[in-house]
């Protein structure tokens, strides 16, 4: 027995001082108010941290006893710490053609004001250069105005106006021609173009992806590029984020591949994580083009960034009157919108993003067709809750019971966006009846995973009010710790990432904003006056207001 315990004891005697010596954070920070967003316990006042991982939470006493000399200490003087907000749904919408772009004060210009800028801004331009603008409904969904209009003030500069809802688009003939597009251009799949009353002739309008990165032109656009403008971009719009305690983007691949975007995201080397869903499409023959389908979910040069899911554009919005609904739209008595695709053609997306084990993302709005996709998904016979399907937007989910039943049972995550939530300055288009549309509350309530992107302006606060007013239905409204708990740890299980991040509870990442105000106890409008102070990515400071010493 003495032979088998004195190396057992010299063991313990070695290495029990190097374990405990492990375990020594590297970082605590004490008397604050924590929000976990883990509902068993949603506050604590002190964390402690460990070579970026969150290794202990509860009392500022508890966690000073595990300090030791070479620890770090953070007091937050009694100051909000929240996780870090996961924005499930954006675009990052980079300058994709070198442009110059006209700026307004509205988000819906008239056609006069347009004219007039469009006028002042040649003057000053080189001929060639392109010119772009966003645009609202009044110019978008306006059948005058064209391309033919656009030329008689503008031929000699490519244009692109691009609605800011994304689902519009319009060329002059210059800009038609330097992406290829032909005058009697054929509709590809997953978009379409307007044509003249012949059937043929292409009006410069065009409508869902082909408004943005007209099919198969994505070449011509990507050697429009000036790398290292873009990559200033990704700099600068990475420092707002975390300037606003954003820490994880999901970004839908609009504008670039998510080829394109992994190589400028390893050159601009940022400290945040991104998340890139692929754009796919499917061409004329029916083939599925999947940009950056064969790239890995990760790699160890870029450790921040992750590839994984596949959205598909199931139709367009109400505001275009492109989403289908079972209502015809105001002033269109035979007009109920169209989905893109047929149900055969997404029974296809289903099983190619099954048989490549990744997650399928559609956006869809309208309630007809929310309708048609559950049926399509339930026919199937898969067992879809392991696989976590996503909505996008998701608007009319509980258009029906029966549609927030078949999502309960088939794990769909809905990621709904605040932002679309705020009537529009100067657009006055009913989007969704008072009964339904836009729904948070009713989707806790059915226990349906609720994550939150904000789909335009990234400010999370904007979002949370929103969220928690809901201007356009009241009654759906939810509580602050709700937005924030869908902000973080749902939008975290949205991307299956919930037992890294999005909680800040032991074995998570320290991925963590301190704000500048307590968003819990300050009246609505106040939110939008709240920043981070410090944000945290790893454990690491990657941005600092010089607030806290």
């Amino acid at each position: 027995m003495k032979i088998i315990l004195k190396p057992l004891f010299f063991y313990l005697f070695v290495f029990f001082p190097l374990l405990s010596h492990s375990q020594v954070p590297d970082l605590i920070l004490t008397n604050g108010r924590v929000f976990t967003s883990d509902t068993t316990q949603l506050y604590v006042e002190a964390i402690a941290i460990k070579d970026g991982i969150i290794t202990a939470t509860g009392t500022s006493a508890t966690i000073e006893k595990l300090a030791k000399s070479q620890t770090k200490r953070l007091d937050l003087k009694g100051m909000l710490v929240v996780p870090g907000f996961n924005d499930a749904h954006n675009h990052l919408l980079i300058n994709d053609l070198g442009a110059y772009q006209i700026a307004f004060t509205t988000m819906n210009p008239s056609w006069e004001i347009m004219k007039d800028s469009l006028l002042k801004t040649i003057k000053r331009l080189p001929e060639g250069q392109w010119i772009t603008a966003i645009i609202g409904p009044d110019i978008a969904n306006s059948p005058e105005i064209n391309r033919f209009a656009i030329d008689k003030i503008v031929n000699k500069h490519p244009v692109r106006f691009l609605s800011w809802w994304g689902h519009v688009g319009l060329f002059n003939t210059l800009g038609m021609h330097l992406f290829d597009i032909s005058e009697t251009e054929a509709d590809p799949k997953g978009g379409f173009y307007e044509r003249l009353p012949d059937g043929r002739t292409l009006t410069g309008r065009a409508f869902e992806k082909n408004a943005y990165n007209p099919h198969s032109k994505y070449t011509k656009i990507a050697a429009m590029r000036n790398e290292e403008n873009l990559i200033n971009e990704l700099k600068g719009i990475t420092q707002e984020m975390l300037k606003m305690g954003i820490t994880s983007y999901q970004n839908m691949c609009t504008m670039a591949t998510a080829g394109d975007l992994t190589k400028l995201w390893k050159k601009a080397g940022l400290p945040f994580r991104l998340r890139l869903i692929r754009w796919a499409d499917m061409d004329a023959d029916g083939s599925m083009d999947i940009p950056g389908k064969e790239l890995p979910k990760k790699r160890s040069d870029v450790p921040l960034l992750t590839v994984m899911g596949t959205k598909w554009l199931l139709e367009g919005t109400p505001i275009e009157q492109g989403a289908e609904h079972f209502d015809a739209y105001p002033n269109r008595a035979d007009w109920h919108g169209r989905m893109n695709y047929s149900e055969a053609e997404i029974k296809r997306m289903c099983r190619e993003a099954i048989q490549r084990k990744d997650q399928i993302c559609f956006h869809i709005g309208g309630d007809k067709s929310t309708g048609k996709l559950l049926d399509i998904m339930e026919s199937m016979n898969i067992d879809w809750k392991p696989l976590r399907p996503r909505f996008e937007h998701g608007d009319e989910i509980d258009y029906s019971t029966a549609y927030l039943e078949k999502a309960k049972r088939m794990g769909i995550i809905i990621v709904q966006n605040p932002t679309h939530f705020s009537p529009t300055e100067g657009v006055d288009i009913p989007l969704h009846l008072p009964t339904h549309g836009m729904a948070l509350k009713s989707l806790l309530k059915a226990k349906i995973p609720l994550a939150i992107g904000s789909d335009g302006p990234f400010n999370p606060f904007l979002n949370i009010m929103l969220a928690t007013i809901h201007p356009s239905r009241p009654s759906e409204a939810i509580t602050r710790e709700e937005a924030v708990i869908a902000y973080t740890y749902t939008s975290a299980f949205a991307e299956f990432e919930e037992q890294n991040k999005g909680t800040l509870t032991v074995g998570k990442v320290a991925d963590l904003a301190i704000l500048s105000q307590d968003i819990f106890r300050i009246p609505p409008p106040a939110l939008m006056q709240t920043t981070s102070v410090l944000t945290m990515v790893n454990g690491k400071i990657v941005y600092d207001a010089g607030v806290i010493k």
